[in-house]
């Protein structure tokens, strides 16, 4: 059983033993010990019978020799030694646990992982991995990963059955400007389950989204019970590898887990309310969307955009991810006319007709009149917004780029209420490499909380998500 001793001491604990410290650049023992000594929160004791201190630390040659209590220990030593080092462990009275060592039963080596399994369940200590890249907690300042940079803090969770795949969301959660509450490369889950991450993490108050990438589940039917549970309160966004024949090879081999069957998968995903995505681009994609913009009321998406061509991608994207074009009213027609150029197209797409920088703001105009029209439920905007001023420096004065960041920091803050007011989610798609590379625009874009994506397909893509989770949201409210 975990108990909620089990839990804080495991995200939040007073003292941590690391036991295969180093002093060894580039090491596991390292890195980890780094991350632990980065939070002054907790006492940090260092294992090592070859040291007489890690990083100015005294290190000691036995856990058994701390003089305190340890809440958590880290473990990063050779496989063999690991059902001495957890027997010491107990003996200590440590009652949770991570072990990041390798070399157990996705190596071949099932027996050596029972072994460690039964010493843990008699002296009742809970443990991630072995074959874990460990785990962190924003809130607490915990990170047992040797590795990765300082996360910042937020509002997503992950539970990862790859750690290589756990740093690849993280790296492009923060690129995207996502926060993390907790995170946990689960490894093999000899003992606490990717569903007990889970169940905990539900119940976490810092986390409102939790992310997953999933190779196969030990506890299938737990998992969708926990997820009809989760799924109206907390969005579940999950990558499901493992799915063609190759791919389910490599699983077995990776955590020992068996992926089991792709379209079963899938059905019982959509049945439980989980938003099943490719991969980790499309997860953060998803992810952004849901925490900054409302869900659409349903599928039909209005497209303003700079140009024809670009026009005619955004909706063929809408179309192939089975969302609907919207008919304009004619009252919108009628309004647009007034002050967009006679060139325009009359329609959906809303083709401004290559209106000129200096008529940024007729963007704007067409924006405010598309989200009144009530045929429209999103919006997909590809417009001429958010230059940088170094790209405005080729053609204005210092004080008409001033001007110019004054007038659409305004509209941009008056488009995050109207979003919120009238319910239609409102998508950036990036108009050029130019801009997609410029870190002053996706500051100001973040900053009012405007998901950017880099082509329509990803934008009609993760619209497609939100359309459909919101239809299961609705369908569970009716049935209720």
């Amino acid at each position: 059983m975990t108990t909620d001793n089990h839990w804080k001491h495991l995200f939040a604990p007073e003292s941590v033993a690391l036991i295969g410290a180093s002093n060894t650049r580039g090491s596991w023992g390292h890195g980890i010990m780094r991350h632990l000594l980065a939070s002054p929160k907790r006492k940090v004791y260092p294992v090592n019978p070859n040291e007489s201190e890690v990083l100015g630390i005294p290190a000691y040659d036995s856990v058994l020799n701390i003089p305190e209590a340890v809440d958590l220990a880290v473990i990063v030593v050779a496989a063999p030694r690991v059902p001495q080092i957890m027997q010491q462990c107990v003996q200590k009275g440590i009652k949770t646990a991570v072990i990041v060592s390798g070399g157990f039963a996705e190596s071949g080596e099932p027996e050596l992982e029972a072994e460690v399994v039964k010493i843990a369940r008699e002296g009742s200590i809970r443990f991630i991995g072995p074959n874990t890249m460990g785990h962190a907690d924003t809130s607490s300042g915990l990170c047992t990963l040797a590795w990765t940079a300082q996360i910042p803090p937020g509002p997503v969770a992950l539970i990862s059955q790859s750690g290589n795949m756990m740093h690849r969301i993280i790296h492009c959660g923060m690129s995207l400007g996502i926060g993390f509450s907790k995170f946990v490369s689960t490894g093999n889950e000899a003992d606490l389950h990717l569903e007990d991450y889970l169940e905990y993490m539900a119940g976490d108050e810092k986390t409102r989204v939790i992310t997953a990438y999933i190779e196969g589940l030990r506890e299938g039917r737990r998992f969708l019970e926990l997820a009809r549970k989760i799924t109206p309160n907390k969005p579940i966004i999950a990558i499901k590898a493992g799915g063609t024949t190759e791919s389910a090879r490599a699983v077995r081999s990776h955590t020992a887990a068996l992926a089991g069957s792709d379209a079963i998968y899938t059905a019982a995903f959509r049945q439980s309310g989980v938003i099943r995505v490719d991969d980790d681009d499309e997860l953060c994609d998803v992810v952004t969307a849901l925490l900054y913009q409302p869900l659409p009321r349903s599928s039909r998406i209005g497209i303003l955009t700079i140009g024809g061509g670009m026009g005619v991608v955004a909706a063929e994207a809408v179309e192939r991810e089975g969302l609907e074009v919207a008919h304009l009213a004619p009252a919108t027609i009628e309004k647009l006319n007034t002050y967009l150029p006679p060139r325009w197209s009359h329609g959906n797409p809303v083709d401004m007709a290559g209106i000129s920088m200096d008529e940024h703001h007729l963007a704007f105009s067409a924006l405010w009149t598309l989200m009144e029209d009530k045929n429209v439920d999103a919006i997909l905007l590809q417009a001429p917004l958010g230059f940088s001023t170094e790209r405005l420096a080729r053609t204005f004065t210092s004080e008409e780029i001033e001007a110019h960041h004054q007038r659409e920091g305004n509209n941009l803050e008056l488009l995050h209420q109207r979003v919120k007011e009238s319910g239609k989610p409102v998508f950036m798609v990036k108009p050029s490499v130019e801009f997609a590379n410029d870190p002053e625009v996706s500051a100001l874009f973040r900053k009012e909380e405007l998901p950017v994506y880099s082509a329509p397909r990803r934008a009609a893509k993760v619209l497609n998500h939100l359309v459909w989770y919101k239809r299961y949201l609705d369908a569970l409210r009716e049935n209720c």
